[in-house]
């Protein structure tokens, strides 16, 4: 099954993952273990948190765009609200360093660092609410 995640097109190879899926949230049961996901649909995308990280997925080649996560550009797939940051605009980040926590219909959505870098930007604070769409975070890649 062939999807596009951040625009990447990627095999999906169910027999790889089993899902579960629960009245809130999904876990997922892989060769490393088993973790919680939520996904939302917006239209013909779905935003899946999942390990830290939100994933913007396809079932038609993307058109090109500003403020994917290849641009280091964090934006919320829901409305919600800010209940942890935890890095500060000039911060060194490792890939998978959380960075913030959105909460959006009861469940918790962890916001990582897609690669090395800085944080350049960081327009929210514990306790902002947020629209669908808004930048969260922009990180910089590192040279």
């Amino acid at each position: 099954m062939r999807r596009y995640v951040d625009g990447e097109e990627v095999e999906f190879d169910p027999n790889v993952a089993k899902v579960s899926k629960l009245p809130d949230r999904m876990i997922v049961h892989g060769p490393d273990g088993s973790y919680s996901a939520v996904a939302v649909r917006s239209g013909d995308k779905v935003a899946v948190s999942y390990k830290g990280r939100v994933y913007q997925v396809e079932t038609t080649r993307p058109r090109a765009r500003a403020g994917t996560i290849g641009s280091g550009e964090m934006r919320a797939p829901m409305p919600g609200q800010i209940v942890d940051v935890l890095a500060t605009q000039g911060d060194q980040v490792i890939k998978g360093q959380k960075i913030l926590v959105l909460e959006a219909m009861k469940t918790q959505q962890p916001f990582a660092a897609p690669f090395d870098g800085t944080v350049e930007s960081l327009p929210v604070k514990k306790g902002d609410q947020v629209a669908e769409g808004a930048v969260l975070a922009v990180v910089k890649a590192n040279a």
